[in-house]
């Protein structure tokens, strides 16, 4: 099935970050985005408010601070920031979009 291009740039930005977690955070937050992601690519807006929903709250992803052994990891979570907001702009864009 062939995706809407804004919900296929969404897809792509999940996966993104998906990866980045994975490698740099392990696989709880990792987990839940390959879920949201998972039904972006089936075309289920459901994804797109699961993902918006993780920002509610305290120890939300928007809370999620990179570190190793005590040491802040600067430029790991600016890379994870930029991940974050771009899939957030492309999510809150679609927000409305499934009704």
């Amino acid at each position: 099935m062939k995706l809407h291009p804004e919900v296929q740039a969404l897809s792509k930005a999940l996966h993104e970050l998906e990866a980045y977690l994975r490698v740099h955070d392990g696989p709880h937050w990792a987990d839940q985005i390959e879920r949201c992601a998972a039904w972006i690519d089936e075309s289920d807006h459901y994804g797109v408010q699961r993902f918006l929903v993780l920002f509610g709250g305290m120890g939300s992803l928007n809370d999620l601070v990179l570190h190793r052994e005590g040491v802040v990891l600067v430029t790991e979570n600016d890379r994870l920031r930029t991940l974050i907001e771009r899939a957030y702009a492309l999510a809150a864009n679609l927000r409305h979009a499934g009704g």
